[in-house]
């Protein structure tokens, strides 16, 4: 009897401590202010602010429409705001006007572009310059962004079909970023399986589509904690609960680093036989084809640009030459040179931008790429490289349309 009172005393001493130890962590760490909150599960059922939702039923993820939130990560802070159809642009009617001249834009974070305002990106100076165009200053110019950060072309070929020729373009412009796209379509060298995948069976690319069966914690290991398993609103409200996950996921990152260290450098390099990339830019090019094709069933104009890498346009050529010479190539623009190649037999107008923007900071001096509360030249474009994208696209465009039309 003695023996189960101690017991009883020592389990309620160990009980009362605990309480008192995660009470006392989680007042901490609030007087602190350090939280952590969970990102939204793809099992949630996401506020109606929320900018992204997690089932679309085509694509895995997508705009949210009419939902915004605030940006403060990589960049200028500002407004993330998508319109009725879901996407990060203006409000679009679907309607042509009569004298309407639309374009839209595919891609990947580039294109959608949340790290500056969205007068800033490059669809936005596009439209502002192309308006200028002799040949077309008499039509209303719409350059229309349907850009979804973390999309790869399977994703794109999907917001083509299920939103873009509701606003029937006249041209659709890929942006193409060969750094994460290619990896983004195959399987295996992708990490985040909220997305369909294509692959070849008899010769024509099908739909893998399992990503609609997929549980939370199937999505992507790397993002993925112990702690996800409990109640989501328990994690929302812990701030202990916050810091064990972020401990987790840091170190998770830090695996995916290592694991993922060749994986994100090997577009720069021609593919080895029966590789994972050979199959991969296999799968790319047939969507690419698929896009081709389709865009031109509906009359419409199709081109593929591609997006510079930031080590491809180092204004600083002695860091540019080391890291090249550490890859063993013989030069950064394998994917521009193949996707170049592969536009003329195709029959797909492809435009290069690694070349212009590497010109450009060499010129000036000055990186294109990158923030100051980001990487140094890394990442993505800054204001100044939207702005270059913009202008050298929009001369681009009101020559092409130009000469098409005295033909």
């Amino acid at each position: 009897m003695k023996k189960l009172k101690n017991l009883t005393i020592n389990l309620g001493l160990t009980v009362t401590t605990l309480i008192f130890t995660i009470t006392a962590g989680e007042i901490g760490l609030r007087i602190a202010g350090i939280k952590y909150p969970p990102p939204l599960r793809i099992d949630r059922e996401l506020d109606g602010n929320s900018p992204y939702t997690f089932k679309d039923p085509y694509r895995g993820w997508g705009g949210n429409p009419n939902g915004k939130s605030f940006w403060t990560g990589e960049g200028i802070p500002s407004e993330i705001k998508m319109n009725s159809g879901g996407f990060r642009d203006y409000e679009r009617s679907q309607t042509k006007p009569k004298n309407g001249f639309r374009i839209a834009l595919l891609g990947d974070s580039f294109t959608e572009a949340i790290h500056v305002k969205l007068e800033d990106t490059h669809g936005a100076i596009i439209e502002q310059n192309l308006q200028q165009c002799p040949v077309l200053k008499d039509r209303k110019v719409e350059v229309m962004n349907f850009g979804v950060q973390g999309y790869g072309t399977a994703q794109e070929l999907m917001t083509l079909r299920h939103h873009v020729w509701d606003y029937s373009p006249d041209l659709v412009m890929l942006v193409f970023f060969a750094a994460n796209d290619l990896r983004n379509n195959y399987r295996t060298l992708e990490h985040d399986h909220l997305r369909p995948y294509f692959t070849y069976q008899d010769g024509q690319l099908v739909a893998d589509m399992s990503f609609r069966d997929l549980k939370f914690w199937q999505r992507d290991r790397y993002g993925f904690s112990l702690v996800d398993f409990l109640p989501f609103w328990w994690v929302q409200n812990s701030r202990i609960l916050q810091l064990i996950r972020k401990v987790d996921i840091d170190g998770k990152y830090r695996q995916y680093e290592k694991d993922y260290s060749e994986i994100n450098l090997g577009f720069y390099q021609e593919p080895k036989p029966n590789s994972d990339w050979q199959e991969t830019w296999k799968v790319t090019e047939g969507l690419m084809k698929l896009m081709r094709d389709e865009v031109s069933e509906k009359g419409a104009d199709f081109m593929v640009v591609t997006a510079s890498d930031s080590h491809q346009v180092l204004p600083d050529i002695q860091r540019r030459d080391g890291f090249r010479k550490s890859l063993n190539v013989s030069n950064l623009f394998y994917p521009d040179i193949r996707l170049k190649n592969f536009g003329k037999k195709e029959n797909i107008p492809v435009y290069t931008l690694a070349g212009p923007i590497w010109d450009e900071a060499k010129k000036i001096g000055k990186c294109l790429h990158g923030f100051d509360n980001a990487i140094p030249c890394g990442g993505h474009w800054n204001v100044a490289g939207h702005k270059f994208v913009g202008e050298i696209m929009a001369n681009y465009l009101c020559k092409r349309y130009t000469n098409l039309l005295k033909k």
